[in-house]
């Protein structure tokens, strides 16, 4: 049986006055990685088993107070043997 290895990438516009919470609060996501990012924009790299676990980070993203959009630019999947979990 195989595993999945799912990452994807997101570019997070936050209210500049929420910037510093919102950081907080991505770095706290098990996750979640936090790329690059200036005064309105982050890249976000979030990591995970499946495509639902990734949409549940994206979503809990997005709820975040201050974020106006977190829009995935990229999506990769890899299949894992079983020694390689």
């Amino acid at each position: 049986m195989s595993n999945e290895f799912h990452v994807t990438s997101l570019i997070v516009q936050v209210q500049p006055e929420k910037m510093a919470d919102v950081r907080q609060q991505i770095m706290a996501i098990e996750n979640a990685e936090l790329s690059a990012n200036n005064e309105v924009k982050l890249v976000v790299v979030v990591e995970g088993p499946s495509q639902k676990s990734l949409m549940d980070d994206i979503a809990t993203i997005n709820a975040i107070p201050g974020v106006l959009s977190a829009t995935m630019v990229y999506h990769q999947s890899e299949a894992l043997d079983e020694d390689e979990n």
